[in-house]
């Protein structure tokens, strides 16, 4: 039950992260409208978090040793 209240706590901070991150963009592109700053902004922090997120993902799953290598499996 810790584990799913410390993913519940680092899911709102990022979900807060990217808020911050969406009114930074809209407020720093001011060439463009300010919504589409923010969907600029909302877009590249969603890109940040993906290449994160499946760098952890990868790098947990190298180190289980239950994941299967397709160069070590028999058939």
């Amino acid at each position: 039950m810790k584990h799913i209240w410390q993913y519940m706590v680092a899911g709102i901070a990022a979900a807060v992260g990217g808020m911050l991150v969406s009114d930074f963009a809209g407020n720093f592109f001011n060439g463009m409208d300010y919504g589409s700053a923010c969907v600029l902004g909302m877009c590249m922090y969603l890109c940040v978090v993906i290449v994160t997120c499946t760098g952890i993902i990868v790098t947990k799953c190298n180190k289980n040793v239950h994941c299967v290598d397709p160069d070590q499996q028999s058939d």
